[in-house]
């Protein structure tokens, strides 16, 4: 039974490395644009299936996406990966599973994949307060010193030289810090309405890290290639 059981294993880890991932999610930055980040800079080889518009004539998330996560027995949510017969929502477990099975980090060890998985969760706590500003559940007012706080506390984590995990590109971590700087929906179109965008002058240390990152070679061919340039997507034209 064991050696069967393997065998059926084996097989099917083989099947979902001949089948490419499908990332569902909105045609903005928001919850889904570092797992986008994390397969560029990690070669693995993916379909962006991006719900465009993200929003409705209101303002509202435009609707019709329940339907996605609906239909493989998931909760009516963004983003959902599927891989083959595998299924996933959540954005910190699809983050984690695409770096986990992208061909550049294959050799990465328990403790950078610990140090990625810590900034992917700042970004997750940083989209929380920004998102809430965009849907008028707190005032910009509100995000200005939790922003502020957030740009801070990525500094003083940060090398002076190089990527976060010491190696010659950018794993998660650097993405992490890339979505929170360079975002726009949620992260600095609702900092800039609180008057706390980014400063590059301020936290010289992430603009550098970020200038590296968008820079490798993988990562900046999709900024280039992204057909509705999510990092910087800014639907309601909050930026300027």
């Amino acid at each position: 039974m064991a050696i069967i059981n393997s065998t059926l294993s084996l097989s099917l880890s083989q099947f979902r490395i001949m089948t490419k991932p499908i990332l569902h999610y909105f045609s903005i930055c928001g919850r889904g644009e570092l797992a986008r980040l994390v397969c560029a800079a990690g070669e693995l080889d993916y379909v962006d299936q991006t719900f465009a518009p993200a929003f409705d004539e209101s303002g509202g998330w435009r609707q019709g996406y329940q339907a996605i996560g609906e239909g493989m027995g998931l909760p009516s949510t963004m983003p959902v990966l599927e891989h083959g017969d595998f299924k996933l929502f959540q954005s910190q477990a699809i983050e984690c599973y695409v770096s986990s099975v992208a061909p550049k980090f294959a050799g990465l060890t328990p403790e950078q994949r610990a140090k990625d998985m810590q900034f992917a969760l700042i970004k997750a706590d940083f989209n929380v307060p920004t998102e809430n500003v965009l849907f008028k559940k707190i005032t910009p007012e509100e995000l200005a010193p939790i922003s502020l706080k957030y740009y801070a506390l990525v500094e003083s984590l940060l090398p002076e030289e190089g990527f976060i995990n010491g190696l010659s590109f950018p794993t998660m971590a650097d993405l992490a810090v890339v979505v929170i700087a360079k975002g726009c929906m949620p992260f600095q179109a609702a900092s800039k309405m609180a008057g706390s965008a980014f400063d590059p002058a301020a936290y010289p240390k992430m603009e550098r890290l970020c200038t590296s990152a968008m820079s490798y070679g993988p990562v900046k061919e999709f900024l280039e290639k992204s057909e509705h340039k999510t990092l910087s997507a800014d639907p309601f034209g909050i930026m300027g």
